[in-house]
């Protein structure tokens, strides 16, 4: 005959840690495991990760002109555009094209960041002819610059508090088609020390969100006006 259930409070914890180890255990009769086994179950999961399970679910979607907070910044992705001709940008070939994904940036620590770490926070992948090669550490491939769309001058580092309105460039062969979709990957870091370098900074950027986003020729003010 099977033992008594586990009490409510502590089946309750189970499923409020997201383990599905804890959960499935204490499904179980606890003539077979005791309420000190359980206890000691959920005080083990918690210590190995178990109680986060359910937090590695996977990327959420990110969605256009929605603000998001990726540490350390707040990125609003707006829209993914390509073009061949951009002031103040230099291309490695003749023929080839930017694709831009414009979005606003805001630096929400206390203190200012590198571009390298902006960088590692937005990248690309499914899109063919990417001059640049995927990344070891970093998911998707990484922005050949940042360009600040009111002057077209690079950013870095990011200051603190400010709002920017950027474009993350990525070079594409020309002898590719331009893209018509783009997933955009939005990266968090970890702010810590690193595993043989004692300083400590934003490590570990892990992929939060994931779009594929749709791709289109970039239009300038005075093509715009004119199609009004």
């Amino acid at each position: 005959m099977p033992g008594p259930a586990a009490p409510p409070d502590l089946r309750a914890r189970a499923r409020q840690s997201g383990s599905t180890v804890a959960r499935r255990v204490l499904d179980q009769p606890l003539r077979r495991i005791g309420i000190g086994g359980a206890v000691a179950l959920l005080a083990v999961t918690a210590a190995f990760g178990g109680l986060q399970e359910q937090a590695q679910d996977g990327p959420e979607v990110l969605a256009v002109d929605a603000a998001v907070e990726v540490a350390p910044f707040e990125l609003t992705v707006h829209r993914v555009v390509w073009t061949t001709d951009l002031p103040g940008q230099y291309l490695s070939e003749d023929g080839n094209r930017w694709v831009g994904v414009v979005a606003t940036v805001r630096n929400t620590s206390d203190a200012g960041v590198l571009g390298v770490t902006l960088r590692d926070a937005l990248t690309l992948t499914g899109v063919d002819g990417l001059v640049k090669e995927p990344g070891v550490l970093v998911p998707g491939v990484t922005s050949t610059s940042i360009a600040l769309l009111e002057d077209g001058s690079s950013l870095s580092p990011v200051q603190p508090g400010l709002t920017y309105e950027a474009a993350f460039l990525f070079e594409q062969d020309g002898s590719v088609a331009p893209p018509t979709t783009a997933t955009v990957l939005l990266q968090q870091h970890t702010w810590r020390k690193g595993s043989l370098d004692p300083t400590v900074t934003w490590w570990d950027p892990t992929t939060a969100l994931r779009g594929e986003l749709d791709v289109r020729e970039a239009v300038s003010d005075a093509d715009e006006e004119g199609d009004e």
